[in-house]
């Protein structure tokens, strides 16, 4: 789904580049915030360019979404491009509520794409430890890589990045649903990631579909 006026131009070469791709599109002139969290209900992610919008009273696209919607928000930056194939799915590993659906989609991915998963962490053990293993067991084809921070989380996992596919990060709720990424790294990762960033946010339900579903629904 696209913001902008030429979404028909955008829908044709999606639909060119990709003819086996089932393609849809809508227009939303007001409340398109809204639109896209109702949309999220059954949706596998929500994919947004990361242009500065402004959806939810002052709020960016990206940090609305991820508060509300029930999957994954990916936040494609200016530029951004697929260049390296081989380059890891990078996931900044911590224990919250999120750790879960976090790894599950992480590894999901980097199965479906056929490379490994590079866990950014602060310890070199931690509670998630026994999650880890857990999820990494299902995808034995995944080759996994540690790097334990030596410098701020944000800071890290955003110098990470430049070296991945994509950054799947987790946020939490806080005080209030709109403010869930205030107290977070996603939202630093977020204004300098040069790779599309993943956030898995305080609403997402459990979400983690077989590959092989994935590919049916692509070819």
């Amino acid at each position: 789904m696209h913001l902008q006026p030429d979404i028909t131009a955008v829908t044709d070469q999606v639909r060119s580049r990709f003819p086996d791709l089932a393609v849809r599109q809508r227009y939303a002139r007001d409340r398109v915030g809204d639109l896209l969290v109702a949309e999220s209900e059954h949706a596998h992610l929500i994919a947004v360019a990361d242009e500065g919008a402004v959806v939810f009273e002052g709020e960016s696209v990206i940090t609305a979404l991820s508060a509300l919607a029930r999957c994954p928000v990916v936040s494609v930056p200016p530029g951004a491009a697929w260049t390296d194939p081989a380059a890891p799915v990078i996931v900044g590993v911590h224990a919250s509520a999120r750790s879960r659906e976090k790894l599950e989609f992480s590894f999901a991915e980097a199965d479906r794409l056929g490379t490994g998963a590079r866990l950014v962490r602060c310890a070199s053990r931690g509670p998630a430890d026994d999650l880890l293993r857990e999820v990494s067991a299902r995808y034995p084809d995944v080759p996994v890589h540690s790097e334990v921070l030596g410098t701020p989380a944000a800071s890290a996992v955003a110098w990470h990045a430049h070296f991945g596919s994509m950054v799947v990060l987790g946020s939490r709720r806080g005080g209030a649903v709109r403010g869930a990424l205030v107290r977070s790294i996603s939202r630093a990762v977020l204004r300098h990631a040069s790779s599309p960033v993943v956030v898995i946010g305080p609403s997402c339900r459990r979400f983690s579909p077989a590959v092989s579903d994935l590919d049916n629904a692509r070819s």
